[in-house]
């Protein structure tokens, strides 16, 4: 019932309406979250709004609350990503500019010019890196990171944004809050998927008080000996689905890439404010040299990103961002990561990172003549145990890159 009357709301006042589906209070845990898509229809005779799920944070999961307080502010905040998955399905799609920066802070509780119809609320004052609050139920789609797309079959494609969140959270052990994701498409249908989250150091403590504290980070002693080898798993894209070959950057592929790596010990070692190399400068202009930002061209082909210095990310076809070759190590490219708690199945507190990129280079030479590429996907923790995990995913000449997969704003 409750649901059923925001969404008529949205129908009725359009985006104007929209911070009313912030303030719904989540219903008991659990309810989101789910391996299916947790969509919602507005129904206009025929077509379907799109399709948003969450797929980071985990419903359920245990954030940090982060080291910022009033007046006192800290880089080091709740440190989590938070990415969602946007599947359209019919022609009457979402409207984004993809790319590798769709961050524009100006326009904090309006509207993201690169993607008008991204709506994202948490029901908790946040404090910013500045000591400053960033009020409750404010939209906090304009300070997303990265967009990227995929051509999924059939009908329409699916959307991928994610943002690394600097600020903390004021809440008292044992609290919970709602994270909510909304999408407008050109037709003013509504899609939205909600998740509740919780605060309690007495399970995250024991890795960090903040998101970048959950990890090892580099030159930090081992934490464990020996220990246990991460889970690794590729998000984003899912199979089956198609990536452009791309054109020259800044107009590469396009496509989004998320990959998770749980552990159990908090070894694998992530820098997720992305100042271990050496770039990080909050005045710049440079994307690398700006606090959460991993990526870490200037390490050199092949090299690891200093940031994640034990993930490994190779393709099977020639890529530019590879020098124009295959299976060569990109790992310097991803863009952003955040850090969680979840509770494995046995009851064990685990970490559970996710690393994102937007991939702003083609496939070419060679690859021109595949039909299909794989993705491999490795980490090796500090103790040196190491997963992998690979997807295949079809090449695909519907359009030139992923920014052409959707319309612009």
């Amino acid at each position: 019932m409750m649901r059923s009357r925001f969404v008529a709301l949205l129908v009725t006042f359009g985006v104007t309406a929209i911070g009313a589906l912030g303030m719904a209070k989540a219903g008991p845990p659990g309810t989101s979250g789910r391996p299916v898509l947790n969509s919602h229809r507005v129904s206009n005779g025929k077509d379907l709004a799109p399709q948003v799920r969450i797929t980071s944070p985990l419903d359920g999961a245990f954030i940090a609350p982060g080291d910022s307080r009033l007046g006192a502010g800290d880089p080091n905040g709740a440190g989590f990503a938070i990415v969602a998955e946007i599947r359209t399905r019919d022609n009457n799609k979402v409207s984004v500019d993809e790319d590798i920066n769709i961050r524009n802070v100006e326009d904090l509780g309006g509207l993201n010019p690169q993607f008008p119809g991204l709506f994202v609320f948490i029901d908790e004052d946040l404090i910013t890196p500045d000591g400053t609050v960033i009020r409750a139920n404010t939209n906090l789609g304009p300070l997303f990171n990265i967009a990227g797309t995929d051509d999924t079959p059939g009908a329409g494609v699916t959307i991928w944004v994610g943002w690394h969140m600097l600020e903390s959270i004021s809440l008292r052990e044992g609290e919970s809050f709602n994270l909510t994701v909304a999408v407008v498409d050109n037709a003013r249908r509504v899609g939205f998927d909600r998740v509740r989250l919780n605060v309690a150091e007495s399970v995250t403590s024991r890795f960090g008080t903040s998101g970048n504290g959950l990890t090892q980070n580099p030159g930090e002693p081992d934490r464990v000996d020996g220990g246990t080898a991460p889970i690794v798993e590729i998000i984003a894209p899912r199979e089956p689905s198609a990536v452009t070959f791309g054109e020259n950057p800044p107009n590469g592929s396009l496509h989004y890439i998320q990959v998770a790596i749980i552990d159990r010990e908090g070894d694998v070692v992530v820098d997720e404010l992305g100042a271990s190399d050496g770039l990080l400068d909050n005045t710049s202009d440079i994307l690398a040299a700006q606090f959460a930002r991993i990526d870490d061209a200037a390490a050199g082909l092949a090299q690891p990103n200093r940031n994640v210095p034990g993930f490994d990310f190779r393709f099977s076809v020639p890529f530019g961002g590879a020098g124009g070759v295959a299976n060569v190590n990109v790992a310097r490219l991803f863009n952003i990561a955040g850090s969680e708690v979840i509770v494995l199945e046995d009851g064990t507190p685990a970490v559970r990172t996710v690393l994102n990129w937007v991939v702003a280079a083609p496939f070419g030479g060679t690859a021109r003549d595949e039909n299909f590429v794989t993705f491999t996907a490795s980490v090796m923790d500090a103790n040196g145990n190491r997963s992998t995990a690979n997807s295949t995913f079809q090449l695909t000449e519907s359009a030139a890159n992923g920014d052409k997969l959707t319309p612009q704003p």
